[in-house]
């Protein structure tokens, strides 16, 4: 004798499969876990570019590096990075990304 699974079961495996597929953490799950102080300003869990445009002093407290770039948009030569739990100061940097 053969068993076979009642519909249900079967329909609801497919139900939970196919939310598993569509449920996707948003962006701030994937921003970085900690605190970047630029310029004494704190960002907690940061993401993103930030515009410096002159002079840096920065600390990483995060667990990711951060991009230091020349120009304001992040999409310029980088310069540089900053580790986690590096400081460091620049005469000048455009922008900073940290993921």
């Amino acid at each position: 004798m053969r068993l076979t699974r009642p519909l249900f079961t079967t329909a609801l495996a497919t139900v939970v499969a196919a939310t598993a597929v569509v449920v996707v953490p948003s962006g701030s799950a994937w921003a970085a876990k900690g605190t970047l102080w630029i310029n004494g300003r704190r960002h907690h869990n940061p993401s993103g570019c930030y515009t410096v445009m002159g002079r840096l002093s920065a600390t990483n407290r995060t667990n990711t590096a951060a991009i230091l770039y020349r120009g304001d948009r992040c999409n310029s030569r980088i310069l540089g990075a900053l580790g986690p739990e590096q400081r460091n100061t620049w005469e000048f940097i455009g922008s900073v990304s940290i993921q």
